[in-house]
């Protein structure tokens, strides 16, 4: 029962997580991305599906984490030991090591031979809208390698770097990368940097590789993309499409034509 109560708990915390990315956007006055590539206006039966396994998937998954949180030393659990060395620093190190792997699978689901079998059902949106919705719209397998890859950049994290993280850090991981993909399948142009000439996350990137796959592999930074030469960066001249754009009331193109069926029930 233990079990089931927290997999409704975070059944809800997803649907908050989703609606605090679709959302925040408008909160932070950001600029909107114009659609340059195909908006998916209407959910198919197999997206509907893969969006509901993803999502079942979570709870198990944070499950596992925990359980491995809870026996791993270099994690610590009291207040006493909650610090910023221990919380805050060790996040751009985890965030490295988990994109440095990330890229690679997500480079290798582009393979000729491997794509048609994995990953081409994400791209079927080629301009993302729906935050979390759009970003966990992917096969079960991808879903599975993309997700499990969070604990395995603990894990290497925790086993090979002198360091100890508190489990408020690992969670701020989990829910700060949660955030980021959510932008990443959004409208919303929202980007940070450092001094602001080093950016260390921008929307744009990930909008560009739904349009143009063989760039900007990266989940949450384009730092390995830039180390490895695929980063594609975002050039606002593209041609845009006027008609392609966004109703803002509905979320679909301005030139959708709903199906014959849904026209007949109306």
């Amino acid at each position: 029962m233990d079990k089931i109560l927290f997999w409704c708990i975070i059944m809800i915390a997803l649907e908050i997580l989703s609606y605090i990315c679709g959302k925040s956007g408008y909160w932070m006055n950001a600029k909107q991305i114009p659609v340059r590539g195909k908006h998916l206006d209407e959910l198919s039966p197999t997206d509907k599906l893969f969006i509901g396994l993803s999502k079942a998937q979570t709870g198990p998954f944070l499950y596992f984490l925990l359980r491995y949180c809870s026996n791993e030393p270099n994690v610590l659990w009291t207040w006493e030991e909650a610090s910023f060395q221990t919380i805050l620093l060790p996040l751009p190190v985890i965030f490295i090591i988990y994109d440095f792997f990330y890229t690679i699978l997500h480079w290798f689901l582009h393979i000729k031979a491997v794509y048609p079998l994995i990953h081409k059902h994400h791209h079927h949106q080629k301009a993302p809208s729906r935050a979390t919705d759009d970003a966990v719209n992917v096969h079960p397998v991808e879903f599975t390698l993309g997700e499990y890859n969070h604990l395995w950049a603990l894990f290497l994290f925790c086993r090979f770097l002198p360091w100890k993280v508190h489990i408020a850090g690992v969670l701020l991981f989990l829910a700060t990368g949660g955030v980021l993909a959510g932008w990443n399948h959004t409208r919303f142009d929202i980007s940070f940097s450092l001094f602001g000439s080093i950016t260390i996350f921008d929307s744009k990137a990930h909008d560009v590789h739904h349009r143009i796959p063989q760039s900007n592999y990266g989940q949450y930074t384009m730092f390995w993309d830039k180390v490895f030469g695929t980063y594609r960066p975002y050039d606002p001249t593209d041609r845009v499409n006027p008609k392609a754009q966004l109703d803002p009331r509905t979320g679909k193109s301005l030139n959708y034509v709903p199906p014959l069926s849904s026209t007949k029930q109306q």
